[in-house]
């Protein structure tokens, strides 16, 4: 498949699941998967929330969204914007100008604060 093809077919798929889940019933949860991590251990991982924090977000209720996980709601959409910088440089054929370059010391600093949060949530 061309690259471009491909491109498009993504983001297709992408805007769907995100209208599908956006117009979903508030508290329909029966068909989310869970955390399997929670089914197993008991305790909360780092991303526990973060599928009904996108819920509450996407549906505007931004202050819902922050208390079922606050740390992914701001590292998320970060992540979100650093990929679609990389994607559009990929489509472009050349990197773009303005990047972000988190480096070695920005992977152990997102590193401790993920695990820093994982381990917090599960004492409080």
């Amino acid at each position: 498949m061309h690259p471009n093809r491909a491109l498009w077919a993504s983001l297709v798929v992408l805007l769907l699941a995100t209208a599908a889940f956006a117009l979903r019933e508030t508290g329909g949860w029966g068909w989310m998967p869970g955390c399997f991590f929670r089914q197993i251990t008991g305790f909360e991982c780092p991303g526990c929330g973060m599928t009904r924090a996108g819920y509450e977000f996407l549906n505007g209720r931004i202050g819902d969204a922050f208390a079922l996980n606050p740390v992914g709601m701001v590292i998320f959409p970060w992540a979100m914007v650093a990929v679609g910088i990389e994607v559009l440089g990929w489509v472009r054929g050349k990197p773009m100008p303005y990047r972000f370059k988190a480096g070695r010391r920005g992977a152990i600093i997102l590193a401790v604060v993920i695990i820093g949060w994982w381990i917090l949530r599960n004492l409080i």
